[in-house]
């Protein structure tokens, strides 16, 4: 009876680890890339702490941090669209090796320039619009990259899951460990620490195989102009897509700039130092790993879209009242909530778009659409939360984009039905639903 039931505990433990562990990450092909891809995050977050610490400590400007913000993402919005167009054409593999080498020439460069007292902010607005038009290129040729991992088409849902899941994890290490470094050894720690990141993806990259796809004739010899134009159109006419991009680009002008008015809240508001900071980016990231965690054992993928109505809602609010907040416990629990909803609606959004594109030859032209909508908006985002912060404060600048975020999802809202019985052929098609 004892060997039966030990049997039976056997089966049930393994039916348990099965049924927990996301389809896509079954295959060491996608487990590799994601696992290595999570660890460069992991620096380049660091980094972005760092710098917007860095450009406050040295001029004492909120002006001057949004321009830092906005120099170092502003490319994105200028060649993002091109480079999804040239992602069709290139070899993957390529691109994110020539980025991942780039990345850590910058970060060793800023390593060097801060630890010898030769940084400024001239220096670092000529870095950070480099390390912007590395990560045009770098940001969507990962996304296009991970459907051509998958076994099954079905899996892309996961492996977009798990990828957001792993970024959103180093979202939540990479802050409370950057605040720490800063405060103790200085922000030239994770220029260094980000330099060394890069590594274990480099590997991931030339270890992975990826499906070819095949283009076809006519569009290798097309002008890129006329290639850009068929992904905009595409976009456009494709309703869901051009609904999710609209509410996008409210969330990424009005609420992801909330992270580079941080270091002023942390300082004017709470009255702390960089260790405050660490402490609400960290509660901000935490936020976001439970968002991963959601999206990844979510037992379908269909319903994206009603979460993207929710989260952006829910976000908009909490903006509203962290805003009014003047004790650190207390903003921590909203900045929790903040950094979930923040995920939460763009990881839906991204996984979405990538489930419903049933054309692989504009993967990477949608692909780079989204990506200019997060690269190419946040910097002006950035660029005007900094002036608006100076002009009114902080606390009413947040309020606004709050405002803004709820406005935003209530007309979104309005577009579900039409949404839902659009995609739902398109989810028949790959077996998600019957």
């Amino acid at each position: 009876m004892l060997p039966s039931n030990r049997e039976k505990f056997s089966k049930d433990k393994l039916k348990f680890v099965s049924f927990e562990l996301p389809p896509a990450l079954k295959s060491p092909n996608v487990a590799c890339f994601v696992i290595g891809e999570s660890l460069s995050f992991f620096g380049s977050w660091m980094t972005q702490i760092a710098l917007v610490w860095l450009v406050y400590q040295l001029t004492n400007s909120a002006i001057l941090v949004g321009i830092a913000g906005f120099t170092n993402q502003a490319m994105g919005l200028i060649i993002t669209p091109i480079v999804g167009v040239l992602l069709d054409r290139w070899n993957l593999r390529y691109v994110l090796l020539t980025t991942q080498l780039t990345s850590i020439v910058l970060s060793s460069t800023l390593t060097f320039l801060t630890i010898s007292d030769r940084i400024n902010v001239t220096w670092i607005i000529i870095i950070g619009t480099l390390q912007g038009t590395v990560k045009a290129f770098d940001l969507p040729a990962r996304q296009v990259i991970i459907p051509r991992l998958v076994d099954k088409k079905a899996d892309i849902y996961s492996a977009m899951a798990s990828h957001s899941f792993l970024i959103n994890t180093a979202k939540f290490v990479s802050p409370m460990i950057g605040g720490l470094l800063i405060a103790t050894s200085g922000a030239a720690s994770c220029f260094l620490v980000d330099s060394i990141s890069y590594l274990p993806f480099l590997s991931a990259i030339l270890t992975i195989q990826v499906k070819p796809v095949l283009n076809k004739l006519s569009d290798r010899k097309a002008k890129i102009w006329q290639n850009l134009k068929e992904g905009f159109v595409f976009a456009y006419d494709f309703f869901p897509i051009k609904a999710v991009l609209g509410l996008q680009i409210v969330i990424c002008f009005m609420a992801m700039t909330h992270v580079n008015l941080m270091p002023i809240f942390a300082k004017e508001i709470l009255h702390g130092d960089a260790k405050t900071m660490g402490f609400l980016m960290t509660a901000s990231a935490l936020g976001s790993i439970i968002s991963g965690f959601y999206l990844v054992f979510r037992k379908q993928a269909i319903g994206l879209e009603n979460i993207v109505a929710r989260s952006a809602a829910i976000l908009g609010l909490s903006l509203i009242i962290f805003s009014r907040i003047q004790n650190l416990e207390t903003c921590l629990i909203f900045m929790f909530i903040i950094g979930m909803n923040t995920s939460l609606t763009l990881a839906s959004i991204s996984n979405f778009i990538q489930l419903v594109i049933v054309d692989e030859n504009k993967r990477g032209r949608v692909t780079s659409i989204f990506t200019t909508g997060f690269l190419g908006i946040l910097p002006f985002g950035n660029l005007f939360f900094g002036g608006l912060a100076d002009r009114i404060g902080v606390t009413n600048a947040l309020l606004f984009g709050g405002a803004c975020c709820i406005i935003g999802a209530y007309f979104f809202s309005r577009k579900l039905d039409t949404i839902k019985r659009i995609v739902h052929p398109i989810y028949v098609d790959m077996g998600i639903v019957s």
